[in-house]
């Protein structure tokens, strides 16, 4: 769904045109105006979309930019309008945006893996948040988390504590589980420095800069965007140190600000999808070569070392297993895009 097809030609085309249409899928639900906009992508729009890396072509991306050069998103045909009359400042646009929803939400799934890691260490944890935007998937230790346990005829179950933020303000998940689930633990997650990794990386204490963040949001997620605020006070009460840079190539630096004394460990929640395939693999070689623990909530298939790892009847195009979570390469279980429901094949620590 995210290699690397050339941008040119009949298949990047066709590539473009079913990642639209997957995604008006997936979103109709939730908001029928992104749904209408992925739907409006026509022959002029996929030849212009064609024209940027493929890993620039995310909806969502498009979207958020589309917004910015003044796209009204309740109007299904302002995406096409844009892509005609603003066409090279589109293109220049999305050639280096780095939009990200920054969503805690995806919190939820990694919350139960940094828990175990915290557990195991005598040492605090070093946390870099690669692809952190504004941090606000760098604020684990700010995390309250429910499980809700589906039963045997596939209903949820009492919510049951998993995770108590350690200090306010903070924010509440819950997320419903099946599979191995991991037991509650009492260890909080304690955080001995954070930093966020980002090319562009945002400041929550710079004026509009949650404007900016919430840009790729649709417009019908108010409970999102309220969440989303929340999440911003936490991570302004926790600010991390922020390395402007990219993955592969800034990600020593990144782990080089650590202070001594923590243990080491690199996040990536929906961040690798925009990293070319090859630059996937270098980060992976990297965090190994390192030695470091590396914890990620990304597109299920695009890192064939975890992919292998996959039960087999795993289906990358259902749904609920869209991401992937793992834990030094080895998938531990998968969750819908946004992370609030997930199956557990293995827990952490196992």
């Amino acid at each position: 769904m995210n290699g690397t097809s050339s941008s040119t030609g009949t298949s990047s085309s066709t590539g473009t045109r079913e990642r639209f249409a997957a995604y008006a899928d997936r979103i109709a639900g939730t908001s029928p105006s992104y749904a209408a906009w992925a739907r409006s992508v026509d022959d002029a729009l996929v030849a212009l979309l064609d024209a940027v890396p493929p890993q620039q072509r995310q909806p969502e991306l498009v979207f958020a930019v589309a917004r910015r050069l003044g796209a009204d998103p309740s109007d299904p045909g302002a995406l096409r309008a844009i892509g005609r009359e603003a066409r090279h400042a589109f293109v220049a646009a999305l050639t280096t945006a780095t939009v990200q929803a920054n969503d805690p939400r995806r919190l939820g799934p990694v919350v139960p893996v940094l828990q175990a890691l915290a557990a195991a260490s005598a040492r605090p944890l070093g946390l870099v948040d690669a692809g952190a935007a504004a941090g606000l998937c760098s604020i684990p230790d700010r995390v309250t988390l429910d499980h809700r346990v589906l039963d045997g005829a596939g209903e949820p179950g009492a919510p049951v504590r998993v995770h108590t933020a350690v200090a306010d303000p903070a924010v509440h998940l819950t997320v419903t589980v099946s599979g191995a689930v991991p037991a509650p633990r009492s260890t909080p997650i304690r955080i001995g420095a954070r930093v966020a990794l980002d090319p562009n990386p945002i400041d929550l204490a710079e004026p509009h800069a949650f404007d900016r963040l919430v840009e790729a949001v649709p417009p019908e997620a108010t409970d999102r965007t309220a969440l989303m605020r929340e999440a911003a006070r936490a991570a302004l009460a926790v600010p991390p140190v922020r390395v402007r840079g990219t993955l592969p190539g800034d990600l020593d630096r990144a782990l080089d600000a650590l202070p001594d004394g923590c243990e080491p460990v690199v996040l990536t929640t929906g961040t690798l999808v925009y990293v070319p395939g090859a630059g996937r693999q270098r980060v992976v070689d990297r965090l190994r070569e390192r030695g470091v623990h590396w914890v990620t909530l990304e597109r299920t298939g695009i890192l064939d070392g975890v992919a292998a790892t996959l039960p087999h009847d795993v289906d990358p195009e259902d749904p609920d297993a869209f991401a992937t979570l793992s834990l030094d390469g080895v998938a531990l279980g998968v969750s819908d895009p946004f992370g609030v429901r997930v199956r557990w094949f293995r827990p952490p620590g196992a």
